[in-house]
């Protein structure tokens, strides 16, 4: 298997991690937070849909029962075998980018103001 490297430390992360885990990998020596490249997902999904097309030609003259669903069943296994696998061979590892910071959905009252707004001092 193909193995990747922390771009900050250099720290091998192994190719089923980063195929497993790619928007939400961690750099088990520095902590860092990564992603897979945006390139290597276009590349693993072109392949994968390329593969389910092939994968339809060659079982969409099936006669039967199933004839009609079976293209459909071989293109979504084709698709979900050749995708992950082109994306272990080809994922480049970059920072992923910042989490949001949560904010309070109502902002706080101020000192010395009632949390009805309007206190009982007309």
């Amino acid at each position: 298997m193909a193995v990747r490297s922390c771009p900050h430390c250099k720290t091998e992360i192994s190719a089923r991690e980063a195929a497993a885990r790619s928007n939400e990998i961690v750099c088990l020596k520095c902590a860092t937070r990564l992603e897979v490249a945006s390139g290597a997902r276009t590349i693993s999904t072109l392949a994968g849909l390329a593969a389910g097309a092939v994968a339809w030609q060659l079982s969409s003259g099936a006669a039967g029962d199933l004839g009609a669903v079976l293209p459909t069943l071989y293109a979504f296994l084709a698709f979900g075998i050749v995708s992950p696998l082109v994306l272990m061979f080809t994922a480049n590892l970059r920072n992923a980018p910042a989490l949001p910071t949560p904010l309070p959905a109502h902002p706080s009252a101020p000192a010395g103001h009632d949390a009805g707004g309007h206190g009982g001092h007309h």
